[in-house]
């Protein structure tokens, strides 16, 4: 979804999943050889095993489920949601039955034997920005790049948050900053460029080098006509607006993630002044609610994830007093969207 390509509306991705691996199970025979006929059109069998789909799942839902499944069942812990932050953003959260709309209730199979059922929340997808654009958080660098995006306004939040698009939110902050100063010549031609300073350059090079490095290494990367470009002062710059911007995606995914806890019931957040009184003044034990995530940005970004557990500590201490009891943890689901999709197929009840 939203990443340049398309498949018809109709396709039952399950038979077609197996039509393409049902051709790679036969193999060429070595016709002409020790022997053979090299007329004989026959074909020997692969040694790649025969295999039926048992389940279909995306990477949000197989990390959830990754996750639920290793992590050791305990009263004050469990697996409360599935995040994604790589090339895009999602999340998946349990949801009991009774909290879905009627038109999704009907599409199950068994809603009345199903007390939860896991969602896809698809949470970037078109309209999802409208609180970003009513408290003003996104920029003109932000809606400039929606504008230019392949397609404008489909997955507004990921826009701002997830890898594919950091850098490119720096690249045009950047120059824009820096052409209040300079002549648009003087900058270097490649920056102007769409998508010319990608994220996992901004990840490996920007935010790991001293100053003095990375100097020279923007300086090998994007040369300018005059060499005199790259000088330490705007070397800092480009430094500070990336870190900004990576913090303020990580922000961004802690607050939608407690947003998404709170719409779960997981924890509470006060619309209203709360009656302290009312809240919490028993000695509850203390629920750990894990995050399994996945992904390049999160797991290989320097200070995303610190910065994520840190806005999600903050946001759900300043929701409210209900939370005091509550402790959100990320934590990595390694190789989760590939573990996850066979806990899945595992728990079929067609499984031989």
């Amino acid at each position: 979804m939203g990443k340049g390509f398309a498949i018809t509306s109709d396709l039952n991705l399950g038979k077609m999943l197996l039509a393409g691996y049902a051709r790679h199970l036969v193999e060429p025979s070595t016709n002409g050889v020790n022997g053979h006929d090299p007329s004989s059109k026959k074909r020997k069998l692969s040694k790649l095993p025969r295999i039926r789909i048992a389940a279909i799942t995306n990477d949000t839902v197989a990390t959830f489920a990754s996750l639920a499944y290793a992590v050791k069942a305990a009263p004050n812990s469990r697996v409360a949601m599935g995040l994604i932050v790589g090339t895009g953003t999602n999340a998946t959260v349990p949801m009991k039955i009774g909290s879905l709309h009627p038109a999704k209730v009907k599409q199950l199979a068994n809603p009345d034997e199903v007390e939860t059922v896991v969602i896809n929340t698809e949470w970037t997808i078109n309209g999802t920005d409208k609180p970003l654009v009513d408290l003003k958080i996104k920029t003109k660098w932000d809606l400039e790049l929606d504008r230019n995006s392949e397609a404008p306004g489909f997955q507004p939040f990921e826009y701002m948050t997830a890898g594919r698009y950091l850098g490119e939110i720096v690249r045009l902050a950047f120059v824009e900053t820096v052409s209040e100063e300079v002549k648009e010549s003087a900058i270097p031609p490649s920056l102007h460029t769409k998508n010319a300073l990608p994220t996992r350059y901004l990840s490996e090079v920007v935010a790991r080098s001293d100053l003095e490095r990375l100097c020279i290494a923007l300086e090998l990367q994007y040369p300018s006509e005059s060499n005199v470009f790259w000088t330490a002062t705007r070397t800092k710059l480009i430094q500070n607006i990336a870190r900004a911007v990576q913090q303020r995606s990580s922000a961004l995914i802690a607050a939608a993630s407690i947003g998404l806890l709170d719409c779960v019931g997981d924890i509470r957040i006060d619309r209203e002044e709360a009656d302290l009184a009312k809240i919490g003044q028993e000695a509850l034990p203390l629920e750990e609610l894990v995050v399994a995530y996945a992904g390049g940005t999160i797991s290989q970004y320097p200070g995303w994830l610190e910065t994520c557990q840190k806005w999600i500590d903050i946001l759900a201490k300043k929701a409210s007093r209900a939370n005091n009891h509550k402790q959100i943890m990320l934590k990595e689901a390694l190789d989760g969207g590939i573990i996850g999709a066979g806990v899945l197929a595992g728990m079929t009840d067609k499984i031989a």
